[in-house]
């Protein structure tokens, strides 16, 4: 038994080792946007439910019009205060950590115990961001006159790209190269200053893919125009106007950039990722549980369990004098 034990040990770690399910959404219940901390926004709109690890202070803004919202009911989540002076709050209830004030504007169903948990969402999305910009490329990121171009390996699936903010700082245009359309990209884009905008890039030759944008060491972010998700959170985003189609996971929010609920980041599995921190999936009752492994996911370890037995009493025969 003891020796079962041990293999079924050996193949988890083997497994964690080499390769991992990247999940963006499960933790923030399928929200469109969570942040660490603030959410603060003058005008706009996010089409999807809103997270926060501190306040939401919001005026003329609309959250949740699209009615997807987090954890099957909520539409805003806030471990702090809610405060909405114009606009609406749509398709579902609330939760406020603190207090809610509500001027020119319906007022939802509010819950009084929190659907979520904060510090344990806050250090997932901080060590997924950090581990999974350790993985090594697998395509190539390169200037291409005034725009880039990206070429994966020719192989589809998951592509993966470790690029610097400043190769995207001034870019125009996209060329992509060895790609399949539907595959997964995921850009590991290192800075402490990210920005996009400045060559007024289009996301559009990104459309077809299953996209991540991981901004691992970026403070300030200026992310509008992504077509994809966006993974940053240790970062501030504070520039104005403009769309982001996608999830959104930040630092803190303060900007009128407009967050649309699509192209929401699938869950991928990444050759090099270690996922030994899965996903902390909070259901309603408001009772962290974890991840279990899939029915077929546990045949595949036990028939590994079996083989190895088997291995090992084979060898075990072998070695014995006839």
């Amino acid at each position: 038994m003891r020796r079962v034990a041990f293999v079924i040990t050996a193949i988890v770690a083997s497994s964690a080792a080499h390769a991992g399910i990247i999940d963006l959404g499960s933790t923030m219940g399928g929200a469109n946007i969570y942040t660490l901390g603030n959410f603060s926004a003058t005008s706009s709109d996010v089409e999807g439910a809103v997270i926060a690890g501190g306040n939401v202070n919001v005026s003329s803004y609309s959250i949740n019009y699209n009615n997807l919202a987090a954890y099957g009911s909520h539409a805003v989540i806030a471990k702090g205060d809610i405060k909405l002076t114009g606009g609406s709050i749509d398709h579902g209830k609330m939760y406020a950590g603190g207090t809610t004030s509500l001027q020119w504007a319906a007022t939802p169903e509010s819950t009084t115990s929190s659907p979520f948990d904060f510090g344990a969402a806050s250090a997932y999305y901080l060590g997924l961001s950090g581990d999974l910009g350790k993985v090594e490329s697998t395509g190539s990121v390169s200037k291409l006159w005034s725009g880039v171009v990206v070429s994966g390996s020719g192989k589809g699936g998951v592509d993966v790209f470790n690029v610097s903010a400043d190769m995207f700082r001034y870019s125009s245009s996209w060329a992509l190269d060895k790609l399949i359309a539907g595959q997964t990209l995921i850009f590991n884009v290192s800075g402490q200053n990210a920005t996009f905008n400045n060559g007024g890039i289009s996301f559009e030759p990104l459309r077809n893919y299953n996209v991540l944008f991981n901004f691992m060491d970026a403070e300030t972010l200026n992310p509008k125009g992504i077509i994809g998700s966006v993974l940053a959170p240790k970062a501030s985003v504070t520039e104005d106007w403009g769309v982001i189609n996608g999830q959104v996971v930040v630092g803190s929010w303060n900007s009128t950039i407009q967050v649309n609920s699509n192209h929401y980041f699938k869950p991928t599995d990444v050759a090099g990722y270690d996922d030994s921190m899965p996903p902390v999936v909070v259901p309603e009752t408001g009772t962290p549980s974890s991840d279990v492994p899939e029915p077929g996911t546990l045949a595949l370890m036990l028939a590994g369990v079996g083989m190895a037995v088997a291995g090992r009493r084979v060898r075990s025969r072998a070695a014995t004098p006839a």
